[in-house]
C-alpha cells in the first residue's frame, strides 16, 4: 500500500510541476505585451498617429503617459475609444506641444490637389 501512495505522490508532484510551468508561460506572455499594444484596442480616429508623433517629439514623457493609459485600460477605467483630438488635448494639458503633420487638400477638376500646389 505504501508503494501505491508513493506512486500517487509522484503523479501529484508531476501534475503540480506542469501547472506551475504553464502558469509561468502565461505570465511571460503577459509581460511581453507592451503598453502600446495593450492600448491599441482603445485608440480611435488618428489617436495612433498622435501617439507616434508624441513618441518622436517627447519620448520619455510620452512613454509615461502611454504606461498610465495602458494601466487605466487594464483596470477597466477606459470604456470608450480615445480619438486623436482628445489625446492631443491631453498632451497639451500636460505641457507637451505635439505637432502633427497637416496638409490641406482641395478637390478640383476630378483630383485632389495640395494647397501648396494651388498657391504656386
Amino acid at each position: 500500500m505504501s508503494g501505491d501512495d508513493l506512486e500517487l505522490k509522484r503523479i501529484q508532484l508531476r501534475k503540480l510541476r506542469q501547472l506551475l510551468q504553464s502558469a509561468q508561460k502565461v505570465e511571460q506572455t503577459r509581460a511581453e505585451v507592451t503598453p502600446m499594444e495593450r492600448l491599441k484596442p482603445f485608440l480611435g480616429d488618428r489617436a495612433e498617429e498622435v501617439l507616434n508623433a508624441a513618441l518622436e517629439q517627447y519620448p520619455e514623457q510620452a512613454r509615461v503617459v502611454i504606461n498610465k493609459l495602458a494601466e487605466l485600460a487594464d483596470k477597466g477605467a477606459l470604456q470608450d475609444k480615445i480619438d486623436g483630438g482628445t489625446l492631443l488635448q491631453l498632451f497639451r494639458r500636460l505641457g507637451m506641444r505635439v505637432k502633427l503633420e497637416t496638409e490641406i487638400l482641395f478637390y478640383k477638376e476630378g483630383e485632389y490637389k495640395r494647397l501648396s500646389e494651388m498657391l504656386k
